[in-house]
């Protein structure tokens, strides 16, 4: 648990990615500014080239005042589809370190929310590029409304559980009960969280593998967030002393050596309490706190060791589970039958 996980590039971006994808963008608003410049300056001159529009590609319909009439899309209209295109590409690749310089910079936002606000505004560009180049290439939700009906149907089916997947993506981006870089438990799975996508949420585990977790596993099974708004967790380990042993003695020794080890917090103050009669011992429980996740095993090996050494001190046994064992002998008579002895 001490180890440090890699968080995927998408969620932490350094400076030089940032720089890259500022320098991008910068480039793409010159370049825009510069086309606007030129049509300002040349727009007498621009009617030339207006036979583009002469140019017909295909035709579609369209209702206006009650009344279908053909409209054509015409080469100019593909000029601004892919300029579409084009703009929403470039945003979209580089919107995370435009939001970084000029929103995340100065907030204090979490890597976590960075991500969902980066991820959510990518979905936003693509819906809104692709109704622009539909709009341009004679695209209208009227022509293709029954046909998405008749897909949803067909697909809800089919594909049930892929959109299952996509609509718990957004939700986990929403409500957030899962962020990067959060350490999480779900169907037995324990591990960090590195990327949260529509279908799928990846997760590196303690061996560093990396599992890829569908998002409907999130909303549907019993998730654990160690980190989700404490990073501090409790411990428990039990003990158990001979019955001949001194309990008083026992009490103090047990809560010396655990106050005593590091990373245990003092607030909340460790607990100890004698809880039963083994079979074989004095049953004792041993409860504290630590402030990471990542501080769990090094102080059980560390109390286990100073419990030892403790109550061998002090010449308390710490007793091992005992069996009596009962074992007959015999011998067969001469008809055959086995006499016990």
């Amino acid at each position: 648990m001490t180890e440090t996980l890699h968080i995927a590039d998408e969620e932490l971006l350094d400076i030089s990615k940032i720089n890259q994808q500022s320098e991008k963008i910068v480039n793409v608003l010159i370049s825009t500014l510069l086309l606007i410049s030129f049509w300002v300056i040349w727009k007498n001159i621009l009617p030339a080239f207006s036979f583009i529009d002469n140019i017909t590609l295909w035709q579609h319909i369209v209702v206006i005042n009650h009344q279908e009439i053909m409209q054509p899309v015409t080469l100019s209209n593909l000029f601004i589809a892919s300029f579409y295109i084009f703009l929403v590409s470039i945003s979209t690749l580089n919107f995370p370190g435009v939001m970084e310089i000029l929103v995340f910079r100065k907030l204090d936002v979490e890597a976590g929310s960075r991500y969902a606000i980066n991820q959510l505004a990518k979905y936003a560009l693509i819906t809104l590029g692709f109704i622009l180049v539909a709009n341009e290439l004679g695209g209208s939700w009227g022509k293709v409304q029954w046909l998405v009906a008749a897909l949803t149907v067909g697909l809800g089916f089919g594909l049930q559980e892929i959109f299952a997947n996509m609509v718990s993506g957004i939700i986990l981006l929403f409500e957030r009960p899962i962020r990067v870089g959060d350490t999480v438990t779900v169907d037995n799975i324990t591990g960090t969280v590195t990327r949260i996508q529509m279908r799928a949420t990846t997760i590196i585990d303690w061996d560093h593998k990396e599992l890829i977790v569908p998002n409907k596993t999130f909303i549907t099974s019993q998730l654990v967030n160690w980190t989700l708004t404490d990073p501090m967790t409790r411990i428990v380990v039990p003990l158990g002393i001979s019955y001949g042993s001194d309990i008083d003695l026992a009490f103090r020794t047990i809560k010396e050596a655990v106050c005593t080890t590091p990373l245990v917090l003092k607030d909340p103050e460790p607990s100890i309490y004698f809880i039963g009669f083994g079979d074989s011992s004095l049953d004792f429980t041993i409860r504290i706190y630590v402030q990471e996740l990542s501080h769990r095993m090094q102080v059980i090996h560390d109390i286990h060791i100073r419990l030892i050494e403790a109550l061998r001190k002090a010449d308390i046994e710490i007793p091992f589970p005992q069996r009596d064992l009962h074992i007959r002998s015999g011998y067969a008579d001469a008809s055959g039958n086995t006499i016990q002895v």
